[in-house]
């Protein structure tokens, strides 16, 4: 009788229709579907976070439907295939609806076209959800369709957005572009982010990326972040720093502040405490000033596809069952993990047409397999595992704290950045510069206190700006001598030689011309809170100043592995004149192979 009762209450929508767009540029409209649900005029929703419930994995969400109709329900994970289909399935708690299981799937069609069809299998509580269905919801969804011909008529460009009105403190923002065209070059730079403060949706001026704007509208990425920097310091914008999951890689806590963090964040989806790094844990992310402009942040949807950009793939697979895939071959670099266990399994660069899964209690039973056409995903446990394939390369869009914290103009705009006292914040890689003047000891008693620290201050301003000029930053200075951080070894390296080649322009301005000691070393670094600074230490650190006192000033030093990497990238280096030399440096056990160039 349930069946029976279930069948007569079961209605189902399907509509179809061709986009002249490929699935592709579909795919990245129709995967947002925060974005989609508010044009589809779909209510704002209240999500929990995910939970384990009758060995399955859910999110309990609720609403108020047409402004007084309650509605609650248990939301599964989406299942997708990038550039293919995504499905999701909710079962009702309270409501007109008893369960809906939904369906958007895209079919690549001749001349870059594609077919776009809508699926959902709905079952009613009673007549008032059959009610709801024709009159509320089908039209809403059909409006999903409206939302695919309309991005097809601006030829995938721009995406379409309901009218809203947007609240502009006009006076207040013109007073912050004066300033900000003051301080910044670029004009039409400074024009786009008016026009994105302006006219972009809620959604875009509450979560900035840098660099997705500077692709958006085909702008250089280093100088996005320098204006996206000054914006903030004339009150356009303001940040946040995003705590990220290193395995969902979606934030997972804020912080307005550095101070603010600690050293661990717990993940609910992924079950696991992970401990923060500057290098792929803590994004910086902007906001439109609330003085400038009103922004609402109302939520559709948070488990769509485009939350989770770096996943090609999700699937639930029910207990001690199996589940047959269909994949599309890419050629980017993945893995196939399993959320909340974590359990990790290479996929290779071999492609064939069947390839067979296997998971049980202990994990993964193969340690990799073939990409292939077809996939066997097999259960072999007593709860539900959600299984992705995702890519191995980190967000390109993301700004991290690693890359940000190492350019001069953010220490120059916001030098009270620092971690709380105590805490220690693993950065990743970083190429530590440090440059020392020859006989500055001398030089104070040959010209006199005066001159000599007139002279020492203009060379601190000389080697700053060629820190700055090639994206680095000046952590600290230590007597005579000079710290610079870089997140590129090729920008240490160019900048290294700029300061050697462009030596006489400075002492053309001193009192007496002076020579400079420079090296540097690549390794990881720990970030700390060092006299109210941001400063760097560990055996990285260390080892670069002991590489720098191997120079004789002229000159500069770095270690033999560095230079081996350094000529892949720049064959140049290979023509200037070198030796290789070993030295023992102080505090390190064995002695080092270093490289010193000359007659730069």
């Amino acid at each position: 009788m349930e069946v029976m009762s279930k069948m007569k209450n079961m209605l189902n929508f399907r509509e179809e229709r061709v986009i002249n767009l490929p699935p592709e540029a579909l795919w990245d409209l129709l995967a947002d579907t925060d974005q989609l649900n508010e044009y589809a005029g779909i209510f704002p929703v209240n999500f929990d976070q995910f939970t384990e419930e009758n060995n399955e994995i859910i999110r309990r969400a609720d609403a108020t439907a047409i402004g007084i109709l309650s509605v609650k329900w248990k939301e599964h994970v989406f299942e997708w295939v990038r550039y293919a289909y995504y499905t999701i399935e909710r079962e009702y708690i309270e409501g007109p609806l008893v369960s809906a299981l939904w369906t958007v799937r895209l079919e690549p069609l001749s001349d870059g076209k594609t077919r776009l069809l809508l699926n959902g299998d709905f079952i009613c509580r009673h007549i008032v959800g059959k009610i709801a269905l024709v009159t509320v919801i089908y039209p809403q969804l059909r409006n999903m369709l409206t939302y695919a011909t309309e991005y097809e008529k601006n030829e995938g460009k721009k995406r379409p957005s309901r009218v809203k009105m947007v609240v502009i403190e006009e006076a207040r923002l013109e007073q912050v572009l004066t300033l900000l065209e003051d301080s910044f070059s670029n004009k039409k730079m400074v024009r786009a982010l008016a026009n994105t403060v302006r006219y972009g949706s809620d959604e875009e001026v509450l979560e900035m990326q840098p660099y997705r704007w500077a692709a958006a509208y085909h702008f250089d990425r280093f100088e996005s972040v320098e204006l996206f920097l000054l914006a903030n310091a004339v009150g356009l914008l303001d940040y946040d720093w995003n705590l990220m999951c290193p395995n969902c890689r979606v934030p997972k806590g804020k912080a307005s502040i550095l101070k603010q963090m600690t050293s661990t964040v717990h993940c609910e989806l992924c079950g696991v405490d992970y401990d923060l790094d500057f290098d792929r844990y803590v994004e910086m992310r902007f906001h439109v000033n609330a003085a400038i402009r009103q922004t609402t942040k109302e939520v559709f949807c948070i488990n769509g596809p485009v939350k989770s950009p770096h996943i090609l793939g999700q699937f639930r697979v029910a207990p001690n069952s199996t589940k047959r895939i269909n994949w599309l071959l890419v050629e980017e670099l993945f893995r196939c993990r399993t959320l909340q266990s974590n359990h990790l399994l290479e996929i290779t660069d071999i492609i064939c047409d069947e390839a067979e899964i296997r998971y049980t209690d202990d994990g993964f039973v193969q340690s990799a397999v073939a990409q292939a056409k077809h996939y066997e995903l097999i259960n072999e446990t007593d709860k539900e595992i959600v299984i992705v394939m995702e890519k191995k390369e980190w967000d390109s869009y993301a700004l991290t704290a690693r890359e940000v914290t190492s350019l001069q103009l953010f220490r120059d705009l916001l030098g009270t950045e620092v971690l709380a006292p105590g805490l220690q914040i693993g950065v990743g890689n970083m190429a530590i510069m440090f440059t020392d003047l020859k006989d500055s000891t001398k030089l104070y008693e040959q010209i006199g206190d005066a001159k000599a620290y007139s002279d020492v201050q203009k060379h601190f301003d000389y080697i700053m700006m060629h820190i700055k000029k090639h994206k680095g930053t000046v952590v600290k200075t230590i007597g005579d001598s000079v710290m610079g951080a870089f997140t590129s070894e090729n920008e240490a390296f160019k900048a290294s030689v700029a300061i050697q080649r462009n030596l006489h322009t400075l002492n053309e301005n001193l009192s007496q011309p002076v020579q400079v000691k420079v090296g540097f070393y690549v390794g990881s670094v720990i970030a700390v809170n060092a006299n109210e600074l941001l400063d760097y230490f560990g055996r990285t650190v260390n080892k670069a100043a002991r590489i720098q006192q191997q120079s004789i000033g002229n000159d500069i030093v770095i270690d033999q592995a560095t230079y081996e990497r350094l000529v892949k990238e720049l064959p140049e280096i290979a023509t200037m004149q070198n030796k290789v030399f070993t030295a023992s440096l102080n505090g390190f056990e064995n002695d080092s192979k270093l490289v010193q160039f000359t007659n730069i």
